[in-house]
């Protein structure tokens, strides 16, 4: 049982990097919703602060510094990712139809998940629920970030009965993802990566192109796992 539940920790490590950027080694692009900036830097204390806001939009902020932390590794705490959903459930409970709030919440508890692997399958359907409800309300958060969360999660996830991995749901999510912001690259990788996986080679290598001719593509991005593969696939 312990070998098992091993094997299993070392196959969520390889899916949890679900979330909307994800790659430490790649610059972020701070996203604008009108309500807060995603993936602007700051700091732990400012999170806190914002966190014992009563104001709406303060506490919002909050869970994005959060996020940030944790995302540029400033933070490596899966209890810091934990105590930040509570925030995140917080401004929830007031605002229950927020996209944004649920994207930012399912960020979170992702990252709990990779910083606590051995959380991390339980942890799956929660990102799974929260990033589908972001997906109805908010598509467009974080250039499609619902729907690329979400092709990821499918992706990489190992198959029932072990987990939720679906590869038509991976194709279904990066589809629309690339639909709802045709100019973001990793939308397009994302999806090029799902295509080669199911063994679509041509229509894997034009999404791959377009990634390329994307004005937020950044070479660093192919030095991820998921995407290595496709510069030597589509040459």
């Amino acid at each position: 049982m312990v070998m098992f539940r091993l094997f299993l920790t070392f196959l969520f490590i390889t899916i949890c990097g679900c979330s909307a950027a994800s790659h430490n080694s790649v610059p972020l692009m701070q996203y604008d919703s009108g309500e807060v900036m995603l993936w602007k830097p700051c700091s732990r204390s400012q999170a806190e602060v914002l966190a014992g806001s009563t104001e709406r939009k303060d506490i919002l902020e909050s869970g994005a510094c959060s996020a940030w932390l944790l995302e540029s590794g400033t933070v490596k705490s899966a209890d810091y990712a934990k105590t930040s959903q509570q925030t995140m459930k917080k401004y929830l409970d007031k605002n229950p139809q927020s996209g944004i709030g649920h994207y930012l919440l399912a960020y979170l508890v992702a990252k709990e998940a990779q910083l606590a692997p051995m959380r991390g399958l339980d942890l799956v359907p929660v990102v799974e629920h929260e990033a589908l409800l972001a997906s109805r309300l908010s598509p467009e958060v974080d250039f499609a970030g619902p729907d690329r969360m979400l092709g990821e999660l499918y992706l990489k996830a190992p198959s029932p009965p072990l987990s939720i991995g679906n590869m038509d749901n991976a194709l279904k999510y990066y589809d629309k993802a690339v639909k709802v912001a045709p100019d973001f690259a990793l939308n397009h990788l994302g999806y090029a990566a799902a295509l080669l996986e199911d063994d679509e080679k041509d229509q894997a290598c034009v999404q791959y192109k377009m990634a390329l001719k994307s004005k937020s593509f950044d070479e660093k991005i192919l030095n991820i796992d998921t995407y290595a593969k496709l510069p030597k696939v589509c040459q």
